[in-house]
C-alpha cells in the first residue's frame, strides 16, 4: 500500500513537472508479483502518442494481445496509457518509462488504472520482461539478475531446475526460462493471495 501510495505521489510530481529522468527503488520478484494488480502475457499490437485531453500532456497508448494471464482478469487485448511519447510538435520522453515494440512479446506486471487513466508497469522497466527466443524455447529478461530479485521468495516456491541453475552460476542469472518463470510467478502469487 505505502509503494503505489509512493508511486502516485512520484508520478503525480512527474504529470506536474517536466522531467526528463526518473529513478526507482530497485524490486524484488515478490514485491513486482504482489503489487501488480494484473500480469499477463502478450504481444504487442499498436502504440501511438497525443496530447491526452484530461491532464494536457503528451501521453502514449499501447496495445497488447494478452496470449495469456498471470494475476487479475484480463480481456483478449489490453491497453495502457503511459506519461511521455512523440507527436508532431513536440516530444516529452521520460527516461524510465518503459516502450514497447510492435511485434514484440512481453510478460507485464502492471499497477492499476489511476483516476487519469494511467496505467505503468511495476516499477516502470522492472514490471516489463521481454520474451527473448532461444534455440530451445523462450527466455525472459527485464535486464537485471534473477539471483538478487528472487532473494525475498522461499526456495520452495522457485521451480528446482531454476533454482539449480541460479545457484550453480557463478555470475548473474539475466534470463530465465518462459515457463520456469511463469511457474515462479504463479507460485508466487499463490502466497500472496
Amino acid at each position: 500500500m505505502i509503494k503505489q501510495f509512493l508511486f502516485a505521489y512520484l508520478f503525480s510530481l512527474l504529470i506536474a513537472v517536466p522531467a526528463r529522468a526518473m529513478s526507482v527503488i530497485p524490486l524484488y520478484m515478490d514485491e513486482i508479483v504482489t503489487d501488480a494488480a494484473i500480469a499477463f502475457q502478450g504481444k504487442a499490437l499498436e502504440s501511438h502518442s497525443e496530447r491526452d485531453p484530461q491532464t494536457g500532456s503528451i501521453v502514449t497508448y499501447s496495445t497488447f494481445e494478452v496470449q495469456e494471464v498471470l494475476k487479475g482478469e484480463v480481456g483478449a487485448t489490453h491497453t495502457i496509457k503511459q506519461i511521455g511519447g512523440k507527436i508532431q510538435g513536440g516530444i516529452n520522453q521520460i527516461t524510465g518509462v518503459p516502450t514497447f515494440t510492435v511485434g514484440e512479446s512481453y510478460i507485464l506486471f502492471l499497477y492499476g488504472v489511476s483516476a487519469s487513466g494511467f496505467s505503468s508497469p511495476v516499477g516502470l522497466e522492472q514490471g516489463k520482461f521481454n520474451i527473448v527466443p532461444v534455440s530451445k524455447g523462450f527466455h525472459v529478461t527485464n535486464g537485471r539478475d534473477f539471483k538478487e530479485m528472487t532473494l525475498g521468495i522461499p526456495d520452495h516456491l522457485v521451480p528446482p531446475s531454476a533454482l539449480k541453475k541460479m545457484r550453480q552460476a557463478p555470475g548473474p542469472i539475466k534470463r530465465l526460462d518462459l515457463d520456469e518463470f511463469k511457474q515462479l510467478v504463479r507460485q508466487q502469487r499463490g502466497v500472496a493471495k
